[in-house]
């Protein structure tokens, strides 16, 4: 398998994606508009470093040396601080894609009574503790030695003790289980009620936009969850050394859960492009830099 070639490839997606990425970030965070004053767009926000960080440490962490690029790996502890930051890293995402599944649930179960909860406050909150309680698997890492092994021209980042690399393995795999159990069900549920409601006729303002909206965020939501599961499954093949690290199909099951980790944190500029028809036309108006940055009027905010 050529690795430069797919890395190259990668890198050239992820570039394109981080560039739009950014131009919706500035977008939302300086246009003022009332519409992106919700919990949705505020999670939004929030997990756009962490997916950047991700997505970067990743690629020069550990794809980087996959392809072969030898220098790289000399950097000192490189291996160690990838494994932490990009663990850390997408434990933050899993938390707020959670947190997006739940709040999809509420706004369909309670659609009059959601916004009351989902204010600012509650937001920052609630996505903070989910950082603090990422912070704890990451710590336990910071002790265990990392380093690089070449394998027929690819460096493959490894625990140095065998025994840290099946504890740290089963460990993520049951934490990428419960996120995945979790946002499904939430899913699940929120499907459900949503096609309950559609077929009892519950949207009465404006019954076929209300329809429409809440069910391109549900599908938002639902995505995310599917990438969360092909993230698992990768994960769980590692934790459960179906292959060996020297193997060929060790390599393919790290560039595929790299690949679907990337789709985790890439997918949201994408996701809200293609799916809110609103967000398309108003950020598509606004292409000028200009535009971007100009100060809309002032709003109350209703969270």
């Amino acid at each position: 398998m050529n690795y430069p070639l797919i890395i190259g490839i990668q890198s050239f997606y992820i570039a394109f994606s981080l560039i739009l990425y950014s131009l919706i970030f500035l977008y939302i965070m300086w246009s003022g508009d009332l519409e992106f004053k919700t919990a949705f767009h505020r999670l939004f926000l929030l997990r756009a470093p962490a997916d950047f960080l991700q997505v970067l440490v990743s690629l020069f962490a550990f794809r980087c040396p996959l392809a072969g690029w030898e220098e790289i790996t000399h950097i000192p502890y490189l291996a160690k601080v990838g494994f932490m930051i990009s663990q850390y890293s997408v434990l933050v995402e899993m938390c707020a894609q959670l947190l997006l599944s739940v709040n999809r649930l509420s706004a369909i179960v309670y659609p009059i009574q959601h916004n009351k909860f989902w204010t600012k406050k509650i937001t920052l909150l609630l996505f903070s503790l989910g950082m603090l309680i990422s912070i704890v698997p990451t710590a336990s890492r910071a002790t265990q030695p990392a380093a690089f092994m070449n394998v027929n021209g690819s460096f493959i980042p490894y625990l140095v003790n065998r025994g840290d690399q099946e504890k740290n393995s089963k460990v993520t795999c049951l934490i990428y289980s419960f996120f995945c159990f979790a946002s499904l069900l939430c899913n699940l549920l929120a499907c459900c009620v949503h096609r309950k409601q559609k077929r009892m006729q519950c949207f009465e303002t404006q019954p076929k936009l209300a329809s429409t909206v809440q069910t391109n965020l549900l599908i938002y939501a639902c995505l995310s969850t599917v990438i969360v599961v092909a993230m698992t499954c990768f994960q769980s093949l590692l934790a459960l050394h179906v292959f060996d690290v020297t193997a060929e199909a060790h390599k393919v099951v790290l560039l595929f859960l790299t690949i679907s980790a990337d789709a985790f944190a890439l997918s949201n500029p994408w996701l809200l492009i293609c799916l809110s028809s609103t967000f398309r036309h108003k950020f598509f108006a606004a292409r000028k830099i200009s535009r971007i940055f100009a100060a809309a009027p002032s709003t109350n905010e209703t969270s």
